[in-house]
């Protein structure tokens, strides 16, 4: 693995974190699998009660807009295992 993302592999990743956030706070229950960038974008795995539809695409996006708006920092860190399981619990990550 590469030690270094290239800039449009960090913003990918980035904007996957935005998409899973907006998807959390219109759907709590969300849970999330895979979501990896991949050479043309990003994408989700989510297992929801309803499946998400197209109508569901602009009330998605205008709470990634949110997110976006207020401008919250991305941080990156390496953790031991331990020490990401504890953040996990703690909702930090």
């Amino acid at each position: 693995m590469r030690a270094q993302m290239t800039d449009i592999e960090r913003l990918r990743h980035s904007t996957a974190h935005v998409l899973a956030t907006a998807i959390l706070k219109i759907w709590p229950e969300a849970q999330f699998a895979a979501g990896p960038p991949v050479d043309n974008g990003f994408y989700y795995d989510v297992d929801l009660p309803h499946r998400i539809s197209p109508e569901d695409f602009e009330k998605i996006e205008a709470e990634m807009k949110k997110e976006i708006k207020e401008n919250h920092p991305f941080e990156r860190m390496e953790v031991s295992r331990d020490e990401a399981l504890d953040l996990g619990k703690k909702g930090r990550l």
